[in-house]
Protein backbone atom coordinates (compact mmCIF):
# COMPACT_ATOMS: atom_id res chain seq x y z
CA UNK A 1 0.00 0.00 0.00
CA UNK A 2 1.24 3.48 -0.83
CA UNK A 3 0.40 6.59 1.17
CA UNK A 4 0.48 9.77 -0.83
CA UNK A 5 2.02 11.97 1.85
CA UNK A 6 4.40 13.58 -0.60
CA UNK A 7 6.92 16.07 0.78
CA UNK A 8 6.51 19.55 -0.68
CA UNK A 9 9.06 21.43 1.43
CA UNK A 10 12.79 20.90 1.86
CA UNK A 11 13.70 18.66 4.80
CA UNK A 12 16.76 17.36 6.66
CA UNK A 13 18.26 13.86 6.50
CA UNK A 14 20.71 12.62 9.13
CA UNK A 15 23.28 10.51 7.29
CA UNK A 16 25.55 9.48 10.16
CA UNK A 17 29.06 10.57 11.14
CA UNK A 18 27.59 13.91 12.26
CA UNK A 19 26.43 14.78 8.73
CA UNK A 20 23.01 16.29 7.99
CA UNK A 21 21.83 17.39 4.57
CA UNK A 22 18.86 19.55 3.67
CA UNK A 23 17.21 18.26 0.50
CA UNK A 24 14.51 19.17 -1.95
CA UNK A 25 11.68 16.62 -2.07
CA UNK A 26 12.47 13.56 -4.21
CA UNK A 27 10.20 14.21 -7.16
CA UNK A 28 10.10 12.56 -10.56
CA UNK A 29 11.98 15.43 -12.28
CA UNK A 30 14.81 15.19 -9.73
CA UNK A 31 15.00 11.41 -10.11
CA UNK A 32 15.00 11.55 -13.91
CA UNK A 33 17.64 14.32 -13.92
CA UNK A 34 19.79 12.08 -11.71
CA UNK A 35 19.26 9.16 -14.06
CA UNK A 36 20.26 11.36 -17.01
CA UNK A 37 23.43 12.33 -15.08
CA UNK A 38 24.16 8.63 -14.50
CA UNK A 39 23.62 7.72 -18.16
CA UNK A 40 25.78 10.61 -19.37
CA UNK A 41 28.66 9.65 -17.05
CA UNK A 42 28.47 5.97 -18.04
CA UNK A 43 28.35 6.88 -21.74
CA UNK A 44 31.38 9.18 -21.40
CA UNK A 45 33.34 6.56 -19.47
CA UNK A 46 32.44 3.83 -21.98
CA UNK A 47 33.46 6.03 -24.92
CA UNK A 48 36.83 6.85 -23.32
CA UNK A 49 37.42 3.16 -22.50
CA UNK A 50 36.62 2.04 -26.08
CA UNK A 51 38.68 4.84 -27.63
CA UNK A 52 41.75 3.87 -25.62
CA UNK A 53 41.28 0.15 -26.33
CA UNK A 54 40.99 0.82 -30.08
CA UNK A 55 44.29 2.71 -30.24
CA UNK A 56 46.07 0.34 -27.86
CA UNK A 57 46.41 2.90 -25.07
CA UNK A 58 46.37 1.91 -21.41
CA UNK A 59 43.03 1.67 -19.62
CA UNK A 60 44.62 0.82 -16.27
CA UNK A 61 43.46 4.11 -14.72
CA UNK A 62 39.83 3.51 -15.77
CA UNK A 63 37.28 1.16 -14.21
CA UNK A 64 36.81 -2.11 -16.14
CA UNK A 65 33.52 -1.27 -17.82
CA UNK A 66 33.49 -4.70 -19.48
CA UNK A 67 32.83 -6.24 -16.03
CA UNK A 68 29.05 -6.25 -15.31
CA UNK A 69 29.51 -5.95 -11.53
CA UNK A 70 31.71 -2.89 -11.95
CA UNK A 71 29.23 -1.34 -14.40
CA UNK A 72 26.42 -1.89 -11.90
CA UNK A 73 28.46 -0.35 -9.07
CA UNK A 74 29.33 2.65 -11.24
CA UNK A 75 25.67 3.11 -12.18
CA UNK A 76 24.70 3.15 -8.49
CA UNK A 77 27.47 5.62 -7.67
CA UNK A 78 26.55 7.96 -10.52
CA UNK A 79 22.85 7.78 -9.66
CA UNK A 80 23.56 8.65 -6.00
CA UNK A 81 25.78 11.54 -7.11
CA UNK A 82 23.13 12.77 -9.53
CA UNK A 83 20.44 12.62 -6.85
CA UNK A 84 22.67 14.41 -4.34
CA UNK A 85 23.61 17.12 -6.85
CA UNK A 86 19.94 17.75 -7.66
CA UNK A 87 18.64 17.49 -4.11
CA UNK A 88 21.12 18.85 -1.54
CA UNK A 89 20.65 22.55 -0.85
CA UNK A 90 22.40 22.83 2.53
CA UNK A 91 24.36 20.72 4.98
CA UNK A 92 25.83 20.55 8.45
CA UNK A 93 28.87 18.59 9.54
CA UNK A 94 30.77 18.97 6.26
CA UNK A 95 34.01 20.91 6.67
CA UNK A 96 36.73 21.95 4.27
CA UNK A 97 39.71 19.58 4.20
CA UNK A 98 41.87 22.24 5.85
CA UNK A 99 40.58 24.26 8.77
CA UNK A 100 37.20 24.23 10.44
CA UNK A 101 35.22 26.19 7.86
CA UNK A 102 31.93 24.76 6.63
CA UNK A 103 32.34 23.49 3.08
CA UNK A 104 30.15 25.24 0.52
CA UNK A 105 27.43 23.18 -1.15
CA UNK A 106 28.73 22.87 -4.71
CA UNK A 107 28.53 20.03 -7.25
CA UNK A 108 32.24 19.34 -6.72
CA UNK A 109 31.91 19.16 -2.91
CA UNK A 110 28.82 16.96 -3.22
CA UNK A 111 30.83 14.62 -5.48
CA UNK A 112 33.63 14.57 -2.91
CA UNK A 113 31.17 13.62 -0.18
CA UNK A 114 29.42 10.93 -2.23
CA UNK A 115 32.60 9.33 -3.60
CA UNK A 116 34.76 9.68 -0.50
CA UNK A 117 32.38 8.23 2.10
CA UNK A 118 30.49 5.15 0.92
CA UNK A 119 28.44 4.93 4.14
CA UNK A 120 27.19 8.49 3.64
CA UNK A 121 26.35 7.80 -0.02
CA UNK A 122 24.46 4.60 0.90
CA UNK A 123 22.57 6.28 3.74
CA UNK A 124 21.66 9.21 1.50
CA UNK A 125 20.40 6.97 -1.32
CA UNK A 126 18.32 4.80 1.02
CA UNK A 127 16.75 7.68 2.90
CA UNK A 128 16.25 10.07 0.02
CA UNK A 129 14.65 7.59 -2.36
CA UNK A 130 12.44 6.17 0.38
CA UNK A 131 13.92 2.65 0.33
CA UNK A 132 13.70 2.49 4.12
CA UNK A 133 10.03 3.47 4.07
CA UNK A 134 9.28 0.80 1.47
CA UNK A 135 11.04 -1.85 3.55
CA UNK A 136 9.18 -0.75 6.67
CA UNK A 137 5.88 -0.81 4.77
CA UNK A 138 6.60 -4.36 3.59
CA UNK A 139 7.43 -5.40 7.14
CA UNK A 140 4.19 -3.84 8.37
CA UNK A 141 2.10 -5.61 5.72
CA UNK A 142 3.81 -8.95 6.40
CA UNK A 143 3.94 -8.80 10.19
CA UNK A 144 2.30 -11.52 12.25
CA UNK A 145 -1.43 -11.27 12.70
CA UNK A 146 -2.96 -11.56 16.20
CA UNK A 147 -3.64 -15.29 15.63
CA UNK A 148 0.11 -15.85 15.20
CA UNK A 149 0.27 -16.31 11.44
CA UNK A 150 1.79 -13.92 8.96
CA UNK A 151 -1.32 -14.25 6.83
CA UNK A 152 -3.35 -11.05 6.89
CA UNK A 153 -6.03 -11.98 4.36
CA UNK A 154 -9.66 -12.39 5.33
CA UNK A 155 -10.61 -15.89 6.54
CA UNK A 156 -12.91 -17.42 3.91
CA UNK A 157 -13.08 -21.02 5.20
CA UNK A 158 -16.37 -22.17 6.62
CA UNK A 159 -16.70 -23.34 10.20
CA UNK A 160 -15.91 -27.04 10.64
CA UNK A 161 -18.43 -29.23 12.46
CA UNK A 162 -17.61 -29.80 16.12
CA UNK A 163 -17.98 -33.61 16.03
CA UNK A 164 -17.07 -35.88 13.14
CA UNK A 165 -16.67 -39.66 12.87
CA UNK A 166 -13.21 -41.17 12.82
CA UNK A 167 -11.91 -42.57 9.58
CA UNK A 168 -12.05 -46.34 9.15
CA UNK A 169 -8.98 -48.06 10.55
CA UNK A 170 -9.17 -51.30 8.53
CA UNK A 171 -10.15 -52.11 5.02
CA UNK A 172 -13.81 -52.87 4.76
CA UNK A 173 -16.10 -53.23 1.84
CA UNK A 174 -18.31 -50.31 1.14
CA UNK A 175 -21.98 -50.81 1.55
CA UNK A 176 -24.03 -50.21 -1.51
Amino acid sequence: MLKLNIQTEAYWLELGLGVKVKVRPCTSPIFYAARAFMNKRLTELGAEYRKRKEIGASVDDLPDVENPEIREALAEEYLARGLARSAIIDWDGILESTGDDKAPVTPEKIDELMTGFWSIAASFSEQYTGVRELIEAEKKDLSAAPNGTSETAQDIAGTAPKRVRNARSKKTARKA
